[in-house]
């Protein structure tokens, strides 16, 4: 792309150095590892490096064009092109969007936020586009999928050029659809700034990332951010759609924020668009009444947990009144949905107990976890656990420790992802003064599941929390490739 005709999309303080005319643009780039001839860098503050202090380096990789947000004196005889604005990371999304030829316009996009429930929904959305004959991208936390092609996912939500331009590649794969996990980092931190969002789902709002946010209502916020940038602008010819939980205490600051249109869902009020009742396990499945329109349907999930029941609607409202769906066509590819790794997933060698997997590390989502286990257990509940170490919100653990000794019979507390705090701290804030039933430390996590796996008797439940279908550990700085279920199966294995 010609320099000036990427360039004429920002509001410029000032340009310094050589002349943008007659340069082309090769790549965007805020990460100077990445840079190639040609390439536009942009110096964005980040958390842990400023890219400020890059940019003779960037320069001397290739970069011929600079944007950033201070000049300094000693950049004037750079073979470059020096571009001053206000904000980066604003221009960060504004070039992106102007470089890949504004991709989200070409793509129904559906956009699912909340502390938990994100990746499921969005999961259950893709997976039933699939069915429905539609080539689909999926950006979240496990991955990011581009019709049949994964990538390993670094962040839930991607900066704003990777997001651009895996939106682009969704363009050229012919993808119709793209859905995104939103996380309240990307939406307070402008990742998804100039993405043209058609459909937002909110899931739920629990405790979470109070390191980052500080509070609860500024947390809350952040994800409103979603439904206010729905904005006014009709999709295909109609309203956009948000859809809301309606059982969640936000649920109201949700819908509020934005022109759309609302349709909402709930377990039991049938005040909600579409609610659930008569909710019931039955081997491994669950099942339940859907009423849409007064209506009652009957449905049949292959997931456990009350909490899967309100995903479930999500999705399916997302389908009926964003896509246009019937109600009997969601119900029958829905069927054929069989859940999310590392979401109370089970694992099965043979083994004469129980043994889950699931990815809750939030208060809110462990209890959903541990109470719809204890309500069905036979035996024991033995529960494996920790929390995230380093700069992460440690303020959580004393309710964790008040949740998992509330629904277990036995507890092994260990690492999840430490980072580079010690994981007997951690542990220890978590269970505070608790004692009510038996527990050990045990730090290395896969001693830990070795040593969790041998204390089931039959008929217990075993319970693994907090990796879920992550592929690594975080330990110091690096990650450390890491798989829950292939070490659990592989104990079992070992174990017969």
């Amino acid at each position: 792309m010609k320099a000036t005709d990427l360039i004429e999309v920002l509001r410029l303080k000032a340009i310094y150095g050589e002349p943008l005319a007659n340069k082309e643009i090769s790549l965007l780039v805020n990460d100077t590892r990445k840079i190639i001839a040609n390439s536009c860098y942009i110096a964005i503050r980040g958390e842990h490096f400023d890219g400020h202090h890059a940019i003779e380096l960037a320069v001397k990789a290739g970069a011929n064009v600079v944007v950033v947000e201070e000049y300094r004196e000693a950049w004037q005889n750079l073979n470059a092109t020096i571009i001053l604005v206000d904000s980066t990371f604003r221009a960060q999304a504004i070039l992106a969007n102007q470089f890949y030829h504004r991709p989200s316009e070409r793509l129904a996009i559906t956009a699912i936020t909340g502390t938990n429930g994100k990746t499921t929904t969005s999961s259950m959305i893709s997976d039933w586009l699939t069915r429905l004959g539609h080539k689909t991208g999926l950006l979240g936390t496990l991955h990011y999928k581009v019709n049949e092609k994964y990538y390993p996912a670094v962040n839930t939500t991607p900066n704003a050029l990777e997001l651009q331009r895996l939106f682009n590649e969704m363009v050229v794969e012919e993808c119709q659809d793209a859905i995104i996990e939103a996380s309240s980092h990307a939406l307070q931190l402008g990742r998804l700034w100039y993405t043209e969002v058609d459909c937002a789902i909110f899931t739920n709002l629990s405790r979470e990332h109070l390191d980052f946010h500080h509070t609860m209502e500024h947390y809350a916020y952040a994800k409103s951010l979603l439904f206010a940038q729905l904005g006014q602008k009709l999709s295909n010819g109609r309203p956009k759609l948000a859809i809301v939980n309606l059982d969640d205490e936000y649920s109201q600051l949700m819908a509020q924020a934005t022109a759309a249109e609302v349709a909402t869902y709930s377990i039991g009020n049938a005040d909600a668009t579409v609610y659930a009742t008569d909710i019931e396990v039955v081997d491994n499945q669950t099942k339940f009444k859907l009423w849409v329109n007064q209506r009652p349907h009957q449905v049949i999930l292959k997931m456990l947990g009350d909490y899967n029941v309100a995903n479930y609607m999500a999705a399916f409202l997302c389908l009926k009144y964003y896509y246009g769906y019937s109600t009997e066509e969601i119900i029958r590819v829905s069927g054929e949905f069989e859940g999310v790794s590392g979401r109370m997933q089970l694992v099965d060698e043979g083994q004469p107990y129980k043994v889950v997997v699931d990815f809750a590390h939030t208060p809110d989502a462990i209890e959903n976890v541990l109470k719809e286990l204890s309500a069905k257990k036979q035996g024991r509940l033995i529960t494996l656990i920790g929390h995230s170490g380093g700069n992460r919100d440690s303020g959580a653990r004393p309710e964790i420790g008040d949740i998992v000794f509330k629904y277990s019979d036995y507890i092994v507390f260990t690492a999840d992802n430490p980072r580079h705090e010690p994981v007997q701290k951690i542990c220890q804030e978590i269970i505070g003064q608790h004692n009510e039933v038996d527990y050990t430390i045990i730090e290395k996590r896969e001693q830990a599941i070795a040593f969790a796996l041998n204390q089931a008797n039959e008929h217990d439940t075993v319970v693994f929390t907090g990796k879920g279908g992550e592929l690594y550990q975080v330990i110091g700085d690096d990650y450390v490739p890491y798989n829950e279920v292939e070490v659990i199966k592989a104990t079992l294995r070992k174990n017969k």
